[in-house]
């Protein structure tokens, strides 16, 4: 089980946790949930798992049924397209501020970072390699002082990071190492329209991929109309 984080309060380690379970289909759209179960597993009390399904509730991830239970929600098309959206809307703009004179000097951290995402590739070590994608996204964030906003952003992206983990669990490719150092050299470059066209091209892939993830996982969508 994921350990907690120093500082981290039992609420938030059980957030994070029960979310990393959502997106990685650990717990499956549709099924139900106990507390109990979930305080177990994470070795805290009950309360805090709840507090932690209510804020995931907040965000469309989890459902709560009033004498029925509570629910994983099934996987919407909508909230998948709202979230691909807000984070290509938000990260474009992020990528324009890395190309400014007043990031270079901690571009070294993303540098770092694709430097282990290449090792870890090389491996096999494809969770790894999807955990490090995800901190390379939040990187742009935390350099531009932007964190508040991240976190906003995750709420919503529990969706498309559930959809995008899933396709690329099934198709682990250098393409997204190579997209990551094409992108990371225009920052250096400081050319901005290079850098947000490769953000804008690299969260696209998702869209020539949904239509095979959408039949593969089909028992888990909730069809509208």
């Amino acid at each position: 089980m994921i350990e907690s984080k120093l500082r981290e309060s039992s609420r938030d380690y059980a957030y994070r946790v029960i979310r990393e379970m959502i997106v990685n289909m650990e717990l499956v759209p549709g099924s139900k949930v106990s507390e109990i179960e979930l305080a177990n597993l994470l070795g805290i009390s009950r309360t805090p798992v709840r507090e932690a399904l209510i804020d995931l509730a907040r965000n469309g991830a989890v459902t709560i049924q009033p004498q029925k239970g509570t629910f994983i929600s099934l996987i919407d098309p909508d909230l998948v397209e709202e979230a691909r959206f807000l984070r290509k809307t938000l990260e474009k703009e992020v990528i324009s501020l890395l190309c400014e004179d007043l990031y270079q000097k901690d571009l070294h951290i993303l540098d770092e970072s694709v430097s282990l995402q290449e090792f870890y590739l090389n491996q096999g070590n494809y969770e790894k390699f999807l955990e490090l994608d995800n901190e390379f996204h939040q990187l742009f964030f935390k350099i531009t002082n932007k964190d508040r906003i991240y976190a906003l952003m995750k709420g919503l992206n529990i969706h498309f990071d559930r959809a995008r983990t899933s396709i690329f669990k099934k198709k682990p490719s250098i393409k997204t190492l190579e997209e990551h150092k094409t992108l990371l050299k225009a920052i250096h470059d400081q050319n901005k329209d290079a850098a947000t066209q490769c953000i804008e091209r690299h969260l696209y892939q998702y869209e020539l991929d949904k239509d095979s993830f959408e039949q593969e996982y089909s028992q888990y969508f909730n069809r509208r109309g």
